[in-house]
């Protein structure tokens, strides 16, 4: 396994257990300061993880870099197009956590593609 797939390989292993963790502390954090870190984890790391397992940034700051700008900018447009539409239901969100698990998981069953 070379850099560029085990760079990416890591990336989709983050971007599942974060977006696990980040809808199960949303959803179920016993205090809400919990489920707003779990909030601000789900921003962060698991959209753009999605995105950037199947894409090599050649250096591991870069590709972590790229994770969280591509993620926040999800985050925000599906933010964006719930305000706009009136149907604002922050939970609706964890919905985001489908394609997000098929494409880190995809990306772990076919390692030899970048």
């Amino acid at each position: 396994m070379n850099s560029s797939s085990s760079r990416t390989a890591l990336t989709a292993r983050v971007g599942l257990v974060a977006a696990v963790a980040s809808v199960v502390l949303i959803l179920w954090a016993p205090w809400h300061w919990l489920a707003l870190l779990g909030a601000l984890l789900f921003a962060c790391v698991p959209a753009g993880a999605a995105v950037m397992c199947w894409i090599d940034a050649g250096e591991s700051e870069a590709q972590a870099a790229l994770t969280l700008i591509t993620s926040v900018t999800v985050f925000a447009l599906a933010s964006a197009i719930m305000i706009w539409t009136s149907a604002w239901h922050p939970r609706l969100l964890c919905a985001l956590l489908i394609p997000i698990a098929v494409s880190c998981t995809a990306r772990l069953w076919c390692p030899g593609r970048i």
